[in-house]
């Protein structure tokens, strides 16, 4: 048995770093190990976790000074913490908690194994963190990627060799069952019909490139007035995302739902999942999508999307766009930033016309479908079974 800290922001519902620190804690846990949760701030709802609670009840700030002392005192309080409790082994998520972990052990000599946890693209990160991650990642015991793109990026870029890729836990046998509850919001129901249904999940930012969907799924009406999609998020460009679906006469066409406490009973009533981020650091949704056997068309951005939907492919292999993978198909991610002033205006581009023509195909090849349609098998490579014993393997 190992006494173990997972370290982590906070453990409210909606984050994806959160929800996999929860669920790797409490896996370890029922393993027998003595795990507790080391959180910052104390939201809420939070994600159901097993274990012991302790959280430092900070408030938050955008001010770089108190940032910069939130960093230096979280490591004081972590080498305490580890002491009192005799920890083994810390782990931690996300770069504040990674950065903090890992000066516990170079500047206050806590002996516990440091393990720290990267999330996503760290290219992606603020200049600052990325020179923070070549300083201070190579003094913990082991850098974990969630997936071999990532890990790629930190060997090549970060010059890291204390690196492991483990994938992100999924739990595919509570999939399966979240599956089988019903939607609850009439409105839903009703907008869920007999229309073909493409969905997408996730946050509405930049990063996911809602718009780009929206623009190719525009040019798909044309061709079928049959169909819909639905957003299920929330985030900071929904106000521009409504205004470009007005401006294209999709209101009756595109439906923004919101944050939906189970998804997947959204994900069963649709036909055809579509993602298109311009960059991920593995993509949770990808599995959860596969565990429901739908079809799904993806970018194939750094990282994630390759390795889940097409693991016969190397993460650098050249190939040829659009890419009918194993598990599904595949897309160049779109050049051009949005611009939310002009979108209506200017033509579909390269990219969007090539997402449009592959909905499109989706929708009426019932031999394509059929082939997408088995992915269960694909998400069962990920399962918490497996994936907990690769986290016990590195204690």
């Amino acid at each position: 048995m190992k006494k173990i800290l997972i370290i982590v922001h906070h453990l409210r519902i909606g984050g994806g770093a959160e929800k996999i620190a929860s669920q790797v804690g409490t896996n370890l846990k029922r393993l027998g190990h003595d795990v507790t949760f080391l959180i910052f701030y104390d939201f809420k709802p939070k994600y159901e976790f097993e274990g012991k609670l302790i959280c430092l009840n900070e408030k938050l700030t955008e001010d770089v000074f108190t940032k910069t002392y939130k960093l230096f005192s979280r490591t004081i309080k972590i080498s305490n913490i580890c002491k009192k409790n005799k920890i083994n082994t810390t782990i931690s998520f996300l770069e504040d908690s990674n950065f903090s972990s890992v000066l516990s052990k170079t500047l206050f000599r806590n002996k516990s194994k440091t393990i720290v946890s990267v999330r996503n693209n760290p290219l992606k990160h603020p200049k600052l963190f990325q020179i923070l991650t070549k300083i201070i990642y190579p003094k913990a015991d082991l850098v974990v990627a969630l997936s071999r793109g990532v890990k790629n990026i930190l060997k090549t870029q970060f010059n890291l060799k204390n690196t492991k890729t483990i994938y992100n836990i999924q739990d595919i046998n509570r999939f399966l069952d979240l599956s089988k509850e019903k939607i609850t919001n009439k409105e839903h129901r009703i907008i869920m019909g007999k229309d073909y249904n493409f969905i997408t999940i996730g946050r509405l930012t930049e990063q996911k490139a809602h718009w780009n969907l929206i623009r190719s799924f525009k040019e798909v009406v044309k061709k079928n007035n049959k169909v819909k999609l639905i957003i299920l998020g929330k985030g900071e460009l929904e106000k521009d995302l409504r205004n470009l679906t007005k401006k294209l006469g999709l209101e009756d066409k595109v439906f923004f739902l919101g944050v939906v406490k189970n998804v997947f009973p959204y994900i069963k009533k649709s036909d055809c999942f579509v993602f298109t981020s311009d960059y991920e650091g593995f993509g949770n949704v990808l599995t959860e999508v596969l565990s429901q056997n739908k079809p799904i068309i993806s970018t194939d951005c750094d990282s994630g999307p390759r390795e889940i939907l097409c693991p016969e492919l190397n993460i650098e292999e050249k190939i040829k766009y659009p890419h009918r993978g194993k598990y599904g198909v595949l897309l160049k991610t779109f050049d051009e930033p949005n611009n939310f002033s002009d979108l209506k205006e200017k033509p579909p581009t390269k990219e969007e016309k090539k997402l449009t023509e592959t909905m499109f195909e989706m929708m009426k090849n019932k031999d394509l479908q059929k082939k997408y349609s088995k992915g269960l098998k694909r998400a069962k490579d990920f399962d918490k079974h497996k994936i907990i014993k690769e986290w016990e393997d590195v204690l």
